[in-house]
Order: C-alpha cells, then sequence, then structure tokens
C-alpha cells in the first residue's frame, strides 16, 4: 500500500476543509468587492460575475471532495453483518448501478463461517430441526468452496447442543 491509500481520507478531509474556507472566502470578498463598487459606481456585472463564478466552482469541488471522503469513510468502516442488509443494498446496486461502486451489497453480507454458525445456534436454541439444518447447510455448501461436508457440521451443531445441555444441568 502506498502512502495516499493509506491517507486517502485524511487527504481528502483536508481537501474539504480547504475548499469550504475557499468558497466561503470568495463568496465574502465577492460581497465586499460588489458592495464597493456599488458605492464606487463601477461596472458591478464583471465583478459579480467573477464572485459567483468562483465561489461557484470551489463549491462544486467542495461536492466533489465531500462524496469522495464519504465513500472512502463507507469503505473502511467496520459494519456488522446483516443477510437482509446486504439485500437490500444489492437491489438499490440493480436500480441504481453508480451505487454498484460503493460495494455495500457485499459489505454487508454475512461470511459463510457467520451463517453457520447462525445455523448451529438456531439449531441448538430449537427453532430448526436437524433434517431443517442439513437442508440449511447443503445450500451454505452450494455457496461454499471449502469442501466441508453437511454431516460434519451437523455433528458439529449436535456436540454444540449436548455441551450447552450439560451446562444447563450443572447451573
Amino acid at each position: 500500500m502506498n502512502w495516499f491509500s493509506e491517507k486517502r481520507h485524511w487527504v481528502l478531509f483536508v481537501g474539504v476543509v480547504l475548499t469550504t474556507l475557499g468558497a466561503v472566502g470568495v463568496a465574502v470578498v465577492g460581497v465586499v468587492a460588489t458592495l464597493s463598487t456599488l458605492v464606487t459606481g463601477g461596472p458591478i456585472l464583471g465583478t459579480v460575475a467573477a464572485a459567483v463564478l468562483g465561489t461557484a466552482l470551489l463549491a462544486g469541488l467542495d461536492v466533489v471532495f465531500t462524496v469522495a471522503l464519504l465513500v472512502t469513510l463507507a469503505k473502511r468502516a467496520s459494519l456488522p453483518t446483516s443477510q437482509r442488509a446486504a439485500n437490500a443494498f444489492h437491489r438499490a446496486e440493480g436500480l441504481l448501478p453508480p451505487l454498484a461502486a460503493l460495494g455495500l451489497g457485499d459489505r454487508f453480507e454475512p461470511s459463510v463461517e457467520e451463517r453457520r454458525a447462525e445455523l448451529t445456534e438456531r439449531y441448538v436454541a430449537g427453532d430448526l430441526s436437524e433434517r431443517e439444518l442439513e437442508a440449511e447447510l447443503q445450500e451454505l455448501l452450494g455457496e461454499d468452496a471449502d469442501g466441508t461436508g453437511a454431516d460434519v457440521l451437523v455433528e458439529e451443531a449436535a456436540d454444540a447442543t449436548s455441551e450447552r445441555e450439560v451446562e444447563t444441568e450443572t447451573n
């Protein structure tokens, strides 16, 4: 990783601050110059046009830096995973293709290990039967390429259930 990649968010933040201050400064100078032109009786159109153009250019650059900063921060953020959120973002990315560049659908997608752990928790809690667990794990393994068999995972879930029963009996 190069220096800019590591410090991108700080560079963009400085860009936002500088362009905001520059836009405000040009606007203030433009108002003072316009008032001065009105008092002294000079050509006002050129003064106002220069102030508006300078302010608009800096404000536009400020918007670009702000959007880039927000995108960078969103990519760096540690976000909780949720299949519902991932599905919602995938649908939004399908409707608005520029959103796909952010990759939010993939960022919210739970990993295979997280989904496995959730299935095990549901099985241990009694929300899933062994048959339902096997079906869910087979579906999950269809997406997973690590080669772990569903029967091994069912055995792991059964072991977790017996461990939890032992803990419950001892308490």
